[in-house]
């Protein structure tokens, strides 16, 4: 399901928390984001949120189940392929990045031991407490990410920053949103010149 379709699946659903986003859009106000990049919503009530169900599922003689994206939520076991997955690429690596983690699940901090067992040079780039804090072979740049993450857009990009405005919008609004089409032909033909 395309993500507009299933944006306008959630606000029918769920009135009170679109008329909730729309007051947001409207007044330009941003909820709170606390420390672990989890979002305050003061405004809506969580036990009211209507999950859509699964179309197919329902389609296939399974009605009632639950649309859910393709995401692994706090808790939950990451399926076999991904794990597996995840351990060839430390395996196919030089070095280990880790961006804005506490590494508080085990399906992450297994990753960074798998590489240490390997000898390999690990950097966390994260604000605040993490597991590997009493590690000494895990190295620790202690800023927010974001920030550092711009910067590093902005340095790569040199003067395109300033030449492309699709490029510049997204250094610079702090919105995660991918471009429309249009947008990305006239980013590919600016870092084509």
């Amino acid at each position: 399901m395309p993500r507009e379709e299933f944006q306008e699946v959630l606000s029918k659903l769920n009135p009170a928390w679109k008329a909730y986003a729309d007051e947001l859009d409207r007044t330009e106000e941003k909820p709170r984001t606390n420390p672990d990049g989890d979002v305050d919503l003061g405004g809506v009530r969580f036990a009211d949120f209507v999950v859509p169900e699964c179309a197919e599922c329902a389609a296939e003689g399974h009605p009632g189940s639950i649309l859910k994206l393709e995401v692994i939520f706090f808790g939950e076991s990451i399926p076999d392929k991904v794990k597996e997955r995840s351990f060839r690429m430390v395996d196919d690596s030089d070095r280990l990045l880790l961006v804005g983690t506490t590494l508080a699940t085990f399906s992450a901090f297994r990753l960074v031991k798998h590489a240490l067992e390997q000898q390999k040079p690990v950097l966390l780039l994260n604000l605040g407490p993490a597991r590997t804090d009493n590690i000494p072979e895990v190295e620790k740049i202690e800023l927010p990410s974001r920030e550092v993450l711009l910067e590093t857009c902005r340095l790569l990009a040199g003067t395109l920053t300033s030449e492309d405005q699709t490029l510049s919008r997204l250094l610079t609004s702090g919105v995660v949103k991918s471009p429309d089409l249009e947008d990305q032909k006239d980013t590919v033909s600016s870092a084509a010149r």
